[in-house]
């Protein structure tokens, strides 16, 4: 089996993975198939424990094939938390492990983060492009200053693993393209009496606070590129049904999230032009851009009553030019996955794009001094 994973490998920073268990035992064994250059435990430890487990044990080898390439093998041995085992006892193991080793390769190739979220791939049998919108919505949650850490919301999520399921299934219910108009308001319906009744169920403060608020945030948004398979995703939201969002509040609001960039574009009036800024606080940049565009609506009043205002941030460490440039184009392109398109003055809406509000193919920006 390692040798015909080994022989399929490209050539170097090609992988591979597999999830199996071994007969008589409840525990699993994992490996990891590279080609090219070794790997530290450094780095693939924290991605299988985020998804949930515990490592046992390691046994790596090093195979050279006959064109010459270096291949090396990790078998880890894992053992799934009390929690997990319980959450999938009644899956097929060949659904877990599809679910377990598309999560883990999102996460080596970097597409998709590590943290407490992950573990929702097996907790809440979620794939983690789903997890990736829980993670965005709690991304988003600390930008307008949630008083809970991402963390915290991470932990209320694996804790009512079925409202995580209930979340995202109204999500699909108000976006997937693929979802019939005629039978959507009727799938929203079912899918919001779901998640209402489960949250109405948990019986912490603290908890059912933290799951309104996605359950709110999931309610106002109005478009999402969620379904045309980008690298990023975008929200494009009416802030007016935000739970808690500080004043004042824009008209409209799009937050971009990847594992490489986040940012937000705040928007005044369905007309209304402004800046985008490559910012340097990751943890508030959204409250910065809420600072310059209300420095704007006064400063340009006679002019443009209404302004909009858009930052970014780059999320690796140290970036050079080249990154910044790219995380640049990547938050433009989530502006505009989201935004209706001209072609002979008529408003044409953008691919498997559901839009929970009027045309709208306005957007201005332009990039500050310094981006």
């Amino acid at each position: 089996v390692d040798l015909r994973a080994i022989v399929v490998l490209s050539g170097p920073g090609d992988f591979g993975v597999r999830l199996y268990a071994p007969s008589g035992t409840q525990d699993q064994r994992f490996t990891l198939y590279l080609a090219g250059a070794p790997a530290t435990l450094t780095a693939v430890l924290p991605l299988l424990q985020r998804l949930g487990l515990e490592v046992l044990d390691e046994r790596p080898s090093e195979i050279v094939r006959p064109d010459g390439l270096r291949c090396w093998t990790y078998d880890f041995g894992l053992r799934l938390d009390a929690a997990t085992q319980v959450a999938v006892a009644d899956r097929p193991h060949a659904e877990v492990a599809a679910a377990f080793c598309a999560a883990f390769g999102a996460a080596w190739r970097g597409e998709a983060e590590t943290d407490g979220f992950s573990a929702l791939v097996l907790r809440a049998g979620l794939s983690w492009r789903e997890v990736a919108v829980l993670r965005a919505y709690a991304r988003y949650a600390r930008q307008l200053g949630n008083p809970y850490g991402v963390a915290d919301l991470a932990d209320t999520l694996l804790a009512h693993p079925d409202a995580a399921r209930a979340l995202v299934a109204l999500f699909a219910a108000r976006f997937d393209p693929t979802v019939d108009a005629a039978v959507r308001d009727k799938a929203t319906d079912e899918a919001l009496t779901t998640v209402r009744s489960l949250i109405d169920a948990v019986t912490g403060l603290d908890a059912d606070r933290i799951l309104r608020g996605f359950l709110g945030m999931i309610t106002a948004t109005l478009r999402t590129n969620y379904y045309r398979n980008r690298p990023f995703l975008s929200l494009k939201l009416d802030p007016v049904a935000v739970p808690d969002m500080p004043a004042p509040r824009p008209k409209f609001e799009i937050f971009v999230y990847s594992p490489r960039v986040e940012g937000v574009h705040l928007r005044y009036g369905h007309v209304a032009r402004g800046g985008l800024r490559w910012s340097d606080r990751p943890q508030d940049f959204r409250t910065e851009i809420l600072g310059l565009v209300k420095a704007q609506a006064v400063k340009n009043a006679v002019i443009v009553p209404v302004g909009a205002k858009g930052g970014f941030v780059v999320r690796r460490p140290e970036p050079g030019s080249e990154e910044v440039e790219a995380c640049y184009r990547l938050f433009v392109s989530g502006l505009l996955d989201v935004t209706d398109n001209l072609v002979d003055g008529e408003s044409v809406p953008p691919p498997d794009v559901v839009r929970h509000d009027r045309d709208d193919s306005y957007l201005v920006v332009a990039a500050d001094k310094g981006t």
